[in-house]
């Protein structure tokens, strides 16, 4: 099973791509943006999303680029009860938001970390492990400056002090086996190797044609195209059905109704602060958009845990159990309206190894995104490679 395939599984929140989209996306080192390789099951949909990092191994997740920034899967904190007036929260959101200065600098920095929890046995012990790496893009506002990414390679530990014990008392060895459910191949059941910190990197270094972000949920877009957005929710609403109609795959697909909730995507690109504020006004009109409250995100960090779609009634495998029931969230910055976290996995139900609560994937915007006149240098202990990052 490829990488392109194993993120599509790991993403539940909106349809297949089609063959186009998964071809231009093997073909460009930005289409780098997701989620921990989780077998799935029946129920489940998927999309690959640009600047996802694609995994090589069918059971582990990647990124993460700092020890520091590893912070444990424990249970995320109950979320706070949800503020009188449900939707209304992200109405008063974008109130604020509308109010933000428009941020500007030569670079839009993107450092992308993922996170994912696997079982694991050594000796006679068995417990978690933590697989981490990171992707880090760097978007010029001058679409003749080059776009730079960074790929660091993943890296495996003890995913907790007590995993650590654990690891330890097995005689702390090098590699150890993944857990799999019952008839899994034994292809598909690796032995993961022990890594404190990420063993080496790539990047990649070029100007884009015509500076096409390499996020093509919406479309073909640039930064030019994003300072053109109106920032009006109805006028948003139907540029995004200009969108919707220039998508003829997409089209046959799903309808302009189903389309709509991509509206999120707009959270996670560099548009003006007018222009997020219309797009968190939009889909707080939305309704598949669902606000469950404040919320640390799995960084640490406060934030507003939210759906834009179906989020529950979705399983994963972990450990010998191969239908964990999960749901997924997104979580908001409470005063910029930014996505701090996505693609957040909860465990529904406890399993061994696995607390109910326990968030064991997620996707994270590292702090240090946002714009910068900081110009991306080569990173240290990096290969330069002039091949789209896997």
């Amino acid at each position: 099973m490829d990488e392109l395939t194993l993120l599509a599984r790991a993403l539940p929140d909106a349809p297949p791509p089609s063959a186009e989209v998964v071809e231009r996306a093997r073909a460009r080192l930005a289409a780098a943006r997701q989620e921990p390789v989780r077998p799935r099951r029946s129920g489940r949909r998927g999309l690959v999303w640009a600047w996802t990092l694609g995994t090589a191994a069918a059971t582990i997740a990647v990124v993460m680029a700092v020890v520091t920034l590893v912070s444990s899967l424990a249970p995320v904190p109950a979320p706070a009860l949800v503020p009188a007036g449900g939707n209304e929260s992200l109405l008063r959101l974008a109130d604020e938001v509308a109010k933000l200065p428009d941020d500007r600098g030569a670079y839009w920095r993107r450092p992308l970390l993922n996170n994912g929890l696997t079982r694991v046995r050594a000796g006679d012990q068995t417990f978690n492990v933590l697989s981490s790496g990171r992707i880090d893009l760097w978007q010029p506002r001058d679409p003749r400056d080059p776009v730079q990414v960074e790929r660091w390679d993943p890296f495996v530990r003890p995913a907790t002090p007590a995993d650590e014990r654990a690891w330890r008392a097995a005689g702390a060895p090098a590699t150890v086996q993944r857990v799999c459910p019952p008839g899994t191949r034994a292809a598909d059941c690796v032995k993961l190797r022990l890594r404190s910190k990420p063993s080496g990197c790539l990047y990649t270094r070029a100007a884009e044609p015509g500076g096409v972000l390499g996020d093509r949920r919406l479309g073909e877009l640039t930064l030019a195209d994003l300072e053109t957005l109106p920032a009006d929710a109805v006028l948003l609403r139907e540029r995004l059905r200009a969108y919707w109609k220039a998508r003829e795959s997409a089209r046959a697909r799903e309808s302009f109704e189903e389309f709509l909730p991509r509206a999120a995507v707009l959270l996670e690109l560099p548009v003006s602060p007018s222009v997020r504020a219309a797009a968190l006004r939009l889909l707080a009109g939305l309704p598949t958009t669902k606000v469950r409250g404040s919320i640390s995100d799995p960084l640490g960090r406060q934030g507003l845990e939210v759906t834009f779609v179906k989020s529950e009634g979705y399983s994963a495998e972990f450990g010998a159990d191969d239908e964990v029931a999960e749901r997924y969230t997104t979580i908001l910055h409470p005063r910029t309206g930014t996505v701090l976290a996505s693609h957040v996995a909860t465990a529904a139900e406890s399993t061994e190894g696995l607390a109910k609560g326990t968030v064991f994937h997620y996707q994270a915007w590292a702090p240090e995104a946002g714009w910068t006149d900081e110009r991306p240098e080569r990173p240290r202990g990096c290969r330069l490679s002039d091949q789209p990052i896997p």
